[in-house]
């Protein structure tokens, strides 16, 4: 049996290691569920929950817990932006209504050069 002190040490170390890897890339990415921004903090307050189920799974909730709080103290500085779900600017749609007024363009310069 592992202790209180020891799973929630072990879940922190893990959510430190995450964290000190992704903010090691060079340009690290952002997530986004149903194209809306998610911080990594959020997930760590949803995690905190796992201390509801302490009575049922105290080893697993309480090494979530502790992922949990390494993943908000990371994100402490966007807390202001933490549920906020900002949307995606869908870079994706501007490209593809640029590619299309170019295209049109093109069309009706053709359509003019046949009439003329």
């Amino acid at each position: 049996m592992v202790s209180y002190d020891e799973a929630l040490q072990a879940g922190t170390s893990i959510g430190r290691i995450v964290t000190n890897i992704w903010n090691s890339q060079k340009n690290p990415g952002k997530a986004y569920i149903f194209n809306r921004r998610v911080h990594h903090g959020e997930v760590g307050i949803l995690l905190g929950l796992s201390n509801l189920f302490k009575k049922s799974r105290p080893d697993t909730a309480v090494a979530l817990s502790g992922l949990g709080e390494a993943l908000s103290q990371d994100d402490i500085a966007d807390k202001e932006e933490w549920f906020k779900f900002k949307k995606k600017e869908n870079v994706v749609d501007s490209e593809i209504t640029t590619e299309q007024t170019r295209l049109n363009a093109e069309k009706e310069s053709k359509i003019n050069e046949e009439e003329n």
